[in-house]
C-alpha cells in the first residue's frame, strides 16, 4: 500500500510482535502463580485453583508498549487462602510493566455461570479465555462450561449487538478531532469481530476450536479467505494493514507511558510529536497513512457482519434475513417498521437500532418501553446506548437490572448517555455494592462531564 517509509520501523511485523509479548506475558503469569502458590499453600501446585487469560492475551494479540494483564482467577468456591491468594497475586504481578493488572474480583463456578448465562461482555471474556496454568479439574470444569453456552444463537447476537454497539462508541472515542487508534472504524478494536466470526462457523460447521499459538485476529482472515468471501489481494492487504495497526499502537503506548495519556491511544499531536522522537514521518503523512490502512479492516469487518446475517438467514429462513434488514435499514420507514415482526430476539436488536439510527424517536420510545421490563442483555443494552433513550428508562435500568449479577458493564453504558440524569449517576457511583469498573464511568462524568470518560480505559 504504502512505499517502505515504515520499513525499519516496522523491523518486526506486528503480528508476530503479538505473539513474543503474549509468550511473555505467559511466562510472566505462570511464574508469579507458582512463587504466590509456595507462598500461600506451600506448593507450586494447590488444587482448586486455576488461571487463565483473557481479553488480548487470551487472543495471543498482546501488544508491546503498555498493555494491561487480562487475567481471571477461577475456583470452585472462595475460602480464606484463595482470598489471600488472590490479593497477593495481583500485587505480585503489579510489579511488572503492565499498564495495570485487570483481575476480575469475580471466578466462581457460580458467577462463571452468570456471567455465561446473562452477559455478553464477561461472558465473552470467558468464552476467549485461555488456560494458563493451575488445577486440571478446573480447567475442564471451565472448559465445559464454555462449551456449553457457546451456542450459534448466542455467537449471533454477540457479532450482531457489538457491530452495531461498537460502530456507535466509535463516534464517542474521539478528542477533539484526534481520532482513536483502537477505538475507531478500521482500528484495532475490530479485530474482534474476526475471532468472533471464526468461533462461529466453527459452531456451525461443527468444527474443533483452533488451538494453535496464533493471533485470532490471523485465523479469523484466513477463514474468510478460505471460505472464499474475500480474495488473495484483499487477504494480503488486510495482512498489511494489521500489522501497522498492531506497531502503531504498540509504539504510541510506549511513548505515551510516563505523560497524562497513559494507556491511551489518540492520534493528536502531542502524542504525533512524540512518536516522531522514533523515527516516524511527519505528523500528516501518519494521519494520512493510517487513514489508508484502516480501510481494509473495516472492509472485512463489513464482510463479517453481512456474512453473519446471511448465515443467520439460512439458519432460520429468507423471510427472517429480509425482515432483519428491512428492521435495520436507515430507509425503512416508522410505519413500515412498526409491521416487522420482533418475538425473535435479533429481529428485535434490529428494530431498536433501526429506529434508534434512523431519528425515530416515537417508534423508538415505544419500544423501550414495550421491553422496560426485559432480562435480555443485548435488548437491554440496545435501548440504553440510544441518544433518544428517555431519561426515565436509563434510571428503570440504571438503578434497577443493571445492578444485578451479569448485568454490570450496562452501568457503564448508560453512565455514558448524555440523557442520564445526575441522580441516576449518583445511584451507579456512589453504591458501595458495585465493582470498581461498574461505577468508575459515571464518576467519571459526575466529575469532569462526558469527555472525561475518554481517559476511561
Amino acid at each position: 500500500m504504502i512505499d517502505n517509509i515504515f520499513s525499519e520501523i516496522q523491523s518486526k511485523k506486528g503480528l508476530d510482535m503479538v505473539v513474543e509479548e503474549t509468550q511473555q506475558f505467559d511466562r510472566i503469569v505462570k511464574g508469579v502463580y507458582e512463587v504466590t502458590a509456595r507462598n500461600v499453600y506451600g506448593t507450586e501446585n494447590p488444587k482448586g485453583l486455576a488461571v487463565f487469560a483473557y481479553g488480548s492475551p487470551g487472543r495471543i494479540e498482546m501488544v508491546g508498549g503498555d498493555s494491561d494483564a487480562d487475567i481471571l482467577l477461577c475456583e470452585d468456591k472462595k475460602t480464606q487462602s484463595s482470598r489471600q491468594f488472590r490479593e497477593l497475586f495481583k500485587r505480585n504481578l503489579g510489579l511488572f510493566d503492565f499498564s495495570k493488572v485487570d483481575l476480575t474480583e469475580w471466578g466462581t463456578y457460580d458467577e462463571i455461570e452468570i456471567y455465561l448465562q446473562k452477559s455478553l461482555v464477561e461472558g465473552n471474556q470467558i468464552l476467549e479465555s485461555r488456560p494458563l496454568i493451575g488445577d486440571i479439574e478446573v480447567i475442564n470444569e471451565i472448559e465445559k462450561k464454555k462449551k456449553a453456552h457457546d451456542s450459534i444463537q448466542r455467537g449471533l447476537r454477540n457479532i450482531i449487538i457489538n457491530r452495531l454497539y461498537l460502530n456507535q462508541y466509535f463516534k464517542q472515542k474521539v478528542r477533539g478531532r484526534a481520532i482513536n487508534i483502537k477505538y475507531c472504524i478500521g482500528g484495532s478494536r475490530e479485530f474482534l469481530f474476526l475471532h468472533w466470526y471464526d468461533l462461529l462457523s466453527r459452531i456451525i460447521d461443527n468444527e474443533q476450536v483452533d488451538s494453535s499459538y496464533q493471533p485470532r485476529v490471523k485465523v479469523g482472515i484466513e477463514r474468510l479467505f478460505n471460505d472464499g468471501q474475500i480474495v488473495r489481494e484483499e487477504l494480503v492487504d488486510a495482512f498489511e494493514a494489521i500489522n501497522f495497526s498492531i506497531t502503531l499502537r504498540s509504539d504510541v503506548l510506549k511513548m505515551n507511558k510516563k505523560t497524562i495519556d497513559k494507556g491511551l491511544t489518540f492520534l493528536d499531536e502531542e502524542t504525533l510529536e512524540r512518536i516522531q522522537m522514533i523515527g516516524y514521518p511527519k505528523s500528516d503523512f501518519i494521519k494520512s497513512a493510517f487513514e489508508l490502512y484502516r480501510q481494509p479492516i473495516n472492509k472485512i469487518s463489513q464482510i463479517v457482519l453481512d456474512q453473519t446475517i446471511k448465515r443467520a438467514g439460512q439458519l432460520k429462513d429468507q423471510e427472517w434475513e429480509l425482515n432483519f434488514r428491512k428492521a435495520l435499514s436507515l430507509e425503512t420507514f416508522s410505519s413500515e417498521r412498526e409491521t416487522i415482526p420482533s418475538q425473535d430476539s435479533l429481529t428485535r436488536i434490529a428494530l431498536i437500532w433501526g429506529a434508534s439510527e434512523s431519528k425515530q424517536k416515537t417508534l423508538f420510545e415505544h419500544l423501550a418501553e414495550m421491553y422496560r421490563d426485559t432480562e435480555d442483555w443485548a435488548t437491554i443494552g440496545s435501548i440504553v446506548c440510544s441518544p433518544h433513550c428517555p431519561a426515565e428508562i436509563l434510571n428503570h435500568f440504571g438503578t434497577g437490572i443493571a445492578k444485578e449479577a451479569g448485568y454490570g458493564y450496562l452501568l457503564r453504558v448508560i453512565a455514558r448517555n448524555k440523557n442520564t440524569k445526575r441522580e441516576t449517576l449518583r445511584s451507579i457511583a456512589e453504591d458501595r455494592g458495585l465493582e470498581k469498573r461498574y461505577t468508575e464511568v459515571a464518576k467519571a462524568v459526575l466529575e469532569g462531564g462526558h469527555s472525561s470518560t475518554n481517559n476511561q480505559i
